[in-house]
């Protein structure tokens, strides 16, 4: 299986998971792993699955996550399996936002085969950093992305036989 993982950042969390997703989806077959700014405006030949995700700021995707989208054509990810997921404050959804939500949309726009709801992994802001640091990921949550990577992975390997068929 073919993967990309494609990420925007802020202060290095969502990276931090994207990482973790890319490793794990290399137990599979290759995962290239890109950030935002330098996604292509074509997926790589023999894309197979892409996941992408961003921190949710302001309730939604940050202006790098967005502009991935903007530089795919209409239908780019048709028959590409893909996920979505987000860095954000520990929350209700409707209160907090959630980058993940609108990168699935997107996706969803763009043709691809959505195998999962949008996945967030949790932030704190820590007490006494200073603002510029910006939020730290819980405890907790590299471990819970190579979890969804790997659920994932089976998901995406069950879509692509089944497309086969």
């Amino acid at each position: 299986m073919n993967s990309v993982v494609i990420y925007a950042t802020r202060y290095g969390n969502t990276r931090k998971i994207a990482e973790a997703i890319a490793d794990e989806l290399r137990q599979l077959g290759s995962s290239q792993l890109l950030a935002a700014e330098e996604a292509p405006a074509v997926l790589p030949e023999g894309t197979d699955f892409v996941v992408i995700g961003g921190p949710t700021e302001v309730h939604g995707m940050t202006k790098p996550l967005a502009a991935v989208f903007d530089r795919f054509a209409p239908e780019a990810f048709l028959g590409v399996v893909a996920a979505a997921f987000d860095t954000r404050l520990h929350g209700a959804r409707w209160l907090t936002g959630s980058a993940g939500a609108g990168a699935e949309k997107k996706l969803q726009h763009a043709g691809a085969r959505m195998i999962a709801p949008a996945e967030s992994f949790f932030v704190r802001n820590e007490e006494g950093a200073e603002k510029s640091e910006g939020p730290k990921l819980e405890p907790g949550e590299l471990e819970r992305a190579a979890q969804w990577a790997a659920t994932l992975a089976e998901k995406a390997q069950f879509e692509l036989a089944s497309a086969q068929r």
